[in-house]
């Protein structure tokens, strides 16, 4: 029994001591290729927009999963100069760096290379070529390609009968067909991370035992149309990172892909749903950062409306209803889908009044109203400042190309009113009317008018005293004689200290 405690110890012993240098072997090995890599002097270009093929990832890009610098500093490898592959290992691993120049030069006898699995470094821009020359590696099973400079595949993949893995990372590709592996029937794995793709056409064009397909780390632009990925659930299951995926594009940047396709869909369902908006165009123009809440947009234009939607999806920000027939605006008074509703694109419409809006919530709130080509011809210009006066979100009120009629104190109130706020009405040059009675030839602009353009009315009329003016002299005139009686009966009482008559005879 001690002997064989012994023998265990011994054996323990040389376990320890093998695996101490098994690590320390691998820890010196590390640190020279740390030391080598800081040595090379070239360049480090962000690997998010290559222009180069020698590209070398930058150590602050956040690495996908699994990450492996298998090209790590390619361009310092011999046969990197020539664009030839090193020797097929014994396991049929092949390593090609920026070229397979010398790929029959590999093979033995004219025989084709028996390579199963393919590290491809730095392909130039041309892809065409590339995939002309895997054909000659038949029984490959994985394929890798990173850092290259092509953006594109001008051909489909060939038939590969044992090809099941690709991955394509850390490349200038940023279009891709749905074709472009169709042929690969026995393609299980599609990894297309870390690349430059914007857009998907459609669902890509896979075999049935296809199984995963990776698309993270793409700038991808979430206005274009990647609703398939709910709309056909059998395909967006098989990209398995989906949850992913982020919008680069300037409307839903940072915002998740499948979040944003949702809320498209839902927007279109809601709106086909309703008779009011069937023939209208409904988008999603931004969603909020924090709440994530997104906000609409509904577009019925040229539609021949007569009316104001009695429905908007909730959530709806934006109207835009140009050129129709509509005359009346209550909904905006009373309706509760328009509470949310603060930009309403109204022109060229046959809308008279918006008196009607006088205090209510909507008017206090709007931040764009546009009544551009109406028939108004009068409005509660105090109504209309108090609102502006109150309302701090009012941005624009466009109020031009309307038949006013500049009365003289309706014309000279709107004056007021356009140069106080005109940064918010900036058509405010563009606002003309009619100041001559009967004559609604004489259209001039508000801002140039003069009080006595818009008060007296004709010609003749213009050398005479308006009656105003007279009741205004008139008050003037008693005003001074007051002043002068009381500066009188003053005087008289310092000096000579005798009080107005009146007073004497006040009882």
């Amino acid at each position: 029994m001690a002997r064989r405690n012994t023998i265990r110890g011994c054996m323990y012993e040389k376990w320890a001591v093998s695996s101490t240098l098994s690590l320390l072997m691998m820890v010196s090995m590390r640190l020279g290729h740390v030391t080598a890599a800081d040595s090379n002097e070239t360049p480090t270009p962000t690997p998010t927009k290559m222009t180069a093929i020698e590209a070398i990832p930058s150590t602050t890009m956040r690495m996908p999963a699994g990450y492996s610098q298998s090209c790590f500093n390619w361009t310092s490898v011999p046969e990197a100069a020539g664009g030839n592959c090193s020797r097929l290992t014994r396991n049929g691993f092949l390593k090609c760096y920026g070229g397979m120049n010398n790929l029959g030069a590999l093979a033995k006898y004219g025989k084709p290379l028996p390579a199963q699995q393919m590290l491809l470094c730095g392909w130039p821009q041309d892809a065409s070529k590339f995939l002309g020359e895997l054909q000659k590696l038949p029984r490959l099973r994985a394929l890798t390609i990173e850092y290259s400079g092509f953006t594109e595949f001008t051909f489909d993949f060939p038939e590969m009968a044992f090809l099941q893995s690709i991955n394509i990372s850390w490349t200038n590709l940023s279009y891709i067909s749905a074709r472009t592996f169709k042929r690969v029937h026995t393609l299980k794995v599609l990894d297309l991370r870390w690349n430059q793709l914007i857009q998907l056409d459609g669902p890509l064009l896979l075999p049935r035992s296809f199984e995963q397909l990776y698309l993270a780390g793409n700038p991808w632009n979430c206005t274009r149309n990647f609703k398939w990925m709910l709309l056909q659930p059998e395909k967006g299951r098989l990209v398995v990172d989906r949850d992913e995926l982020l919008c680069t594009d300037r409307k839903y940047k940072e915002r998740q892909m499948l979040l944003v396709m949702h809320y498209k869909l839902e927007l279109k369902k809601e709106c086909q749903s309703h008779p009011d908006l069937r023939n209208c165009t409904c988008l999603m123009h931004h969603i909020l950062p924090k709440t994530h809440i997104p906000l609409y947009t509904v577009n019925c234009s040229h539609m021949q409306f007569h009316s104001l939607p009695a429905y908007l999806p909730a959530n709806t920000t934006t109207l835009t209803i140009n050129d129709n027939l509509i005359s009346d605006i209550n909904p905006l008074r009373d309706n509760p889908h328009y509470r949310h509703v603060v930009d309403v694109h109204l022109e060229n419409n046959r809308i008279s009044n918006v008196d009607d809006l006088e205090n209510t919530f909507w008017l206090q709130n709007f931040r764009l109203f546009n009544l551009r080509g109406n028939n108004l011809r009068k409005l509660h210009v105090y109504a209309l400042d108090n609102a502006l006066n109150d309302n701090e979100n009012a941005n624009l009120l466009l109020l031009s190309k309307n038949p006013w009629h500049c009365t003289c104190k309706f014309g000279m109130r709107l004056r007021e009113l356009m140069n106080e706020y005109r940064d918010i009405v900036r058509d405010a040059w563009n606002v003309t009317c009619t100041y001559m009675k009967g004559d609604e030839l004489r259209l001039a602009k508000v801002l140039t008018l003069t009080r006595q353009d818009m008060c007296n009315v004709s010609a003749e009329s213009g050398a005479q005293i308006h009656p105003i003016d007279w009741l205004n002299g008139v008050l003037a005139s008693l005003i001074l004689l007051i002043l002068g009686k009381l500066a009188y009966d003053y005087y008289h009482y310092k000096y000579y200290n005798r009080v107005p008559w009146i007073v004497m005879k006040m009882p």
